[in-house]
C-alpha cells in the first residue's frame, strides 16, 4: 500500500537502475519485506535491481528480482552506532556501489576480450564459499 502512494510503478518507468535498501537482505526478504516488491515490480519495467542492506544474509545473493547487492557496513559496528550514523553509513554505501558499476562500465566486452586473445570468463560463477 505504501509502494502505490509513492507511485512506485510510474517511478520505476522512467528509472534506468533501481537501488532499493533494508536493514537485512536474506532468505527472509522475498517473504513481504519492500525491497522484494520494489525488485518484482522493477523486472515487470525490466529495470536492473541493485539492492544495499546493513548486513547480508542467508540468500541476499538469491532474492528474486535482485541483479547485485552490497553491504551498507564497511566494518562490524554496534547497532547503535550503525543507527546514529546511519545517512552517512547508507550514502557512503551507495557511492561505492555506483563506483563499482562505472567501473564495470569500464571493461571490455567479453567478445572483445576472446578477440583479443584473452580468456574467456563467460558462465564464471562465484565461488560457493562465498556468502
Amino acid at each position: 500500500m505504501l509502494l502505490d502512494h509513492l507511485d512506485l510503478d510510474a517511478r520505476l518507468a522512467r528509472a534506468d537502475l533501481v537501488v532499493t535498501a533494508e536493514g537485512a537482505l536474506d532468505h527472509q526478504t522475498p517473504r513481504g519485506k519492500v525491497p522484494a516488491e520494489v525488485a518484482r515490480r522493477a523486472k515487470l519495467h525490466g529495470r536492473p535491481v541493485l539492492a544495499l542492506a546493513g548486513t547480508l544474509g542467508e540468500g541476499a545473493h538469491e532474492v528474486p528480482g535482485v541483479d547485485a547487492c552490497h553491504g551498507i557496513l564497511p566494518a562490524p559496528m554496534e547497532l547503535a552506532e550503525a543507527l546514529l550514523r546511519a545517512s552517512e553509513l547508507l550514502t557512503d554505501a551507495t557511492e561505492r556501489a555506483l563506483r563499482m558499476i562505472v567501473l564495470g562500465t569500464r571493461l571490455p566486452v567479453v567478445a572483445e576480450a576472446s578477440e583479443a586473445g584473452q580468456a574467456d570468463v563467460s558462465g564464471t560463477q562465484r565461488p560457493s564459499s562465498v556468502r
